[in-house]
């Protein structure tokens, strides 16, 4: 008898599950099938949160044995399994537990000693939580390429499992952001696919990894493993042998993931985007930039003595690398805790031309955590003189964080009273220099050799308050129109005239030490949702969908009564000299007025 294979595509065409062997295979990478249970019996294991399915053999005995006890309702009767090691007690229809005696764990089980709840169907309660895949077409596509080492986080996932969560924000972005434009239809979801290229460089046939071991010294065998798996991967890179197959194995891998991805979804009309990590992004980069317009490929066609080689200096600085064609234009490039800046510098690259773009790309975003030590800025490499620092992220929940609003709440008060305290002292001295001026011929002689007041051709005095007055008055706007003339500045081509450097905004707690989060900050862009939210916006730019306002007024967002405490505790300080100093500008005022009708003394 002859058995049909069923497949059918699962996760968003991600996956493929065989029915008959009950297994999902991944389409796009390659790793272990998982398993495929149908069961009607879960249990939870522990320190998790979600029900895990029975296999279908236990399934099997589960039921059996409860449907016997139901017929002759013999409730907690024990059910030794597994030669006595678990006893099974169904103790109503509703309630089942079993317990490990002998302290042995088995491998369907998989709990500790103490006894655990069994459940006969899934709980209600858990119905929400189940996903029934990506079945809405694919708007845009993003490749995601991973930096040094195996591990992407402090969890040490694999890039897999670290673009998995990746995908899941930007689902949970388009439900917050977009919530209108998904539910009519308008926007459908973001795709993400890992390009992984680790594997192919230590697990070359050469050996590296054994040979580099067979040099590597006994003493401190973790720091140095490592080191050898992870952190060699930069001197790889700089190496002409190894940069070649890097930059191959990433460029084939996205042409082939995007082959595959056109063949699952022949109605794609989207474009295309890059996402890279820390190293991920330099080889990004050297990549784009060393592509061909369709300019370029009439220019080389036309001039056969052309030398290819000579495109690529631009790139990793050795002549000798070769850089295929990517199948597709990318639409943009956005570089997460990216050392571009730093690579292009140790190359002797000092500034990049303002007319400087990448040949198929549109532009290019460069985002990092403030205190990610790996990151650096990319616009003084474009112009030198740029002064404007990067540009604040705003909180995927609206504008800034709670600690970062009470500091700039702060700040505003502590100015406001400088700013109104300067103001009175001013005053003051305006009065006593009018005063000073009419006090009689006596003190004029006495002054006499100071400078006088300057007399216009009317016979009136030019007084200099008003001009002091105006520059301590416009002092602080001149600064902030500098700083926002500096914001709103165009910065090159390599992003279409727009900013380039984006600074994530930091947690309370990071506050605390920045050394003890960095290297934390450098992995924290896989679950960023302020990350996702800015990339997501970009692309969706492109086919001019704006988010949906998350907050009408700042009072909607500031609703901590900690901060409006210590905000008007400040101003209320301030706002007490505001009436007195009105006073005092009314009679300062007054004292002018009737001093200018009094006689000059000549």
């Amino acid at each position: 008898m002859r058995i049909y294979q069923v497949t059918i595509a699962t996760n968003g065409n991600r996956y493929d599950v065989n029915l008959v062997e009950r297994i999902r295979i991944p389409v796009y990478w390659t790793d272990e099938p998982n398993e495929i249970r149908r069961s009607k019996w879960f249990y939870l294991p522990e320190h998790e949160s979600r029900f895990i399915p029975f296999d279908e053999q236990m399934n099997e005995t589960l039921e059996n044995l409860y449907k016997e006890t139901c017929c002759k309702q013999s409730w907690h009767t024990k059910h030794e399994m597994n030669n006595g090691r678990e006893i099974l007690i169904f103790h109503s229809p509703v309630l089942m537990t079993i317990q490990c005696v002998e302290g042995e764990i088995t491998h369907w089980s998989n709990f500790s000693y103490e006894t655990r709840t069994l459940k006969r169907g899934l709980p209600e309660m858990f119905f929400d939580e189940i996903r029934f895949g990506d079945k809405d077409p694919v708007q845009h596509l993003c490749f995601v390429v991973h930096g040094i080492g195996e591990a992407c986080d402090t969890k040490f996932r694999s890039i897999v499992e670290c673009v998995e969560d990746f995908r899941e924000t930007s689902r949970t972005i388009l439900q917050s952001h977009y919530k209108s434009y998904v539910e009519n239809g308008d926007i459908h979801r973001i795709e993400f696919l890992p390009v992984y290229w680790h594997g192919d460089l230590h697990m070359d046939a050469s050996g590296i990894d054994n040979h580099l071991l067979s040099l590597t010294l006994p003493s401190v065998v973790k720091l140095r493993t490592f080191i050898n798996t992870t952190l060699s991967d930069i001197l790889f890179y700089t190496s002409p042998v190894y940069c070649q197959k890097i930059i191959s194995r990433c460029i084939n891998e996205m042409n082939r993931l995007y082959n595959i991805f056109l063949q699952r979804n022949p109605s794609f009309k989207g474009q295309v985007s890059v996402v890279g990590h820390s190293l991920g992004s330099v080889i990004l980069y050297d990549i784009l930039a060393n592509q061909t317009s369709v300019k370029d490929e009439e220019v080389i066609k036309n001039n056969q003595t052309e030398n290819r080689t000579n495109l690529c200096v631009s790139g990793t600085g050795q002549v000798s690398i070769q850089y295929e064609k990517l199948e597709f234009p990318v639409a943009y490039f956005f570089a997460l805790g990216s050392p571009i800046a730093m690579f292009l510098t140790v190359r002797g690259i000092t500034s990049l031309a303002s007319d400087y773009t990448f040949p198929t790309c549109k532009g290019l975003l460069n985002i990092f955590h403030p205190y990610d030590p790996v990151a650096y800025r990319l616009e003084p490499l474009i112009d030198p003189k740029w002064t404007a620092s990067p540009v604040l992220l705003p909180h995927h929940k609206g504008r800034k964080r709670l600690h970062l609003e009470l500091i700039d709440g702060l700040s505003r008060a502590t100015d406001l009273k400088q700013k109104m305290l300067g103001s009175f002292k001013n005053t003051m001295i305006s009065i006593t220099d009018f005063v000073t001026s009419y006090t009689g011929p006596m003190q004029a002689t006495a002054t006499a050799t100071t400078t006088p007041p300057s007399i216009d051709t009317q016979g009136t005095t030019e007084s200099t308050v008003p001009e002091t007055e105006l520059e301590l008055k416009h002092a602080d706007d001149d600064e902030e129109t500098h700083i926002d003339e500096w914001d709103n500045r165009p910065i090159g081509k390599l992003n279409q005239g727009r900013r380039i450097d984006y600074v994530l905004q930091h947690r309370p707690i990071e506050v605390i030490n920045d050394y003890l989060f960095a290297f934390a900050s450098h992995v924290s862009y896989w679950d960023s949702e302020d990350t996702m939210l800015l990339i997501v916006k970009e692309v969706l730019k492109l086919d001019n969908f704006e988010p949906e306002p998350q907050y009408e007024t700042i009072e909607q967002m500031i609703k901590s009564n900690v901060l409006n405490y210590f905000v008007k505790s400040q101003t209320t300080k301030v706002n007490e000299l505001l009436p007195y100093l009105a006073k005092t500008e009314q009679r300062s005022k007054l004292v002018t007025d009737s001093m200018n009708s009094v006689p000059r003394m000549t």
